[in-house]
């Protein structure tokens, strides 16, 4: 799979008999998911939304309005581009898109704790997970960790640095 797609949906099974599909949503823009917007396969084949309902998630692509059609569908992943959703996805002041983050060193104190390499968005609060930085695996710390990314551990993200500055964060490293 091509570094510039990103994962955004999962097709579910077909929902009537015009051909909708359940699509489960796996990032943090609905909005993208609307009349002519373009999505991709992991071949690179492209999928076009006729009518997306909102309400109770299903999509309609353009050639598979018939119910036999689209359920050849069923279980496809979707992804799009890091250049569409950074059109049609509006982010809040201090807001980045996932893509963004995973990669960046994570520094406290001017000391690289490691590289982010994930982020869990399954709790109450979004964990970034953490590589290790190898001399501090070397001292046999952990080789991963999490930090909350809330404000008593995050201190800024500039991608420009490459960096996400921290806080309070090696304690966890060293309680890990």
């Amino acid at each position: 799979m091509n570094s510039e797609f990103v994962q955004v949906a999962t097709l579910g099974k077909s929902v009537g008999l015009k051909g909708y599909l359940k699509l489960h949503n796996k990032s943090d823009f609905i909005e993208q998911f609307k009349k002519d917007s373009k999505f991709f396969d992991e071949k690179g084949a492209e999928f076009v939304i006729k009518h997306f309902d909102k309400t109770n998630s299903t999509a309609l692509f353009y050639g598979f309005e018939d119910v036999d059609l689209a359920k050849t569908l069923t279980n496809k992943t979707l992804y799009t581009t890091k250049e569409l959703t950074r059109k049609s996805c509006k982010l809040k002041k201090n807001e980045y898109f996932y893509f963004d983050i995973i990669g960046l060193n994570v520094v406290e104190n001017d000391e690289i704790l490691g590289v982010a390499t994930d982020i869990d968005d399954t709790t109450s609060n979004h964990l970034l997970e953490v590589k290790t930085a190898k001399k501090l695996v070397d001292l046999k710390l952990a080789k991963h960790f999490f930090i909350p990314y809330v404000d008593n551990f995050i201190v800024s993200v500039d991608l420009d640095l490459k960096q996400i500055s921290v806080k309070n964060s090696k304690a966890i490293l060293e309680n890990s």
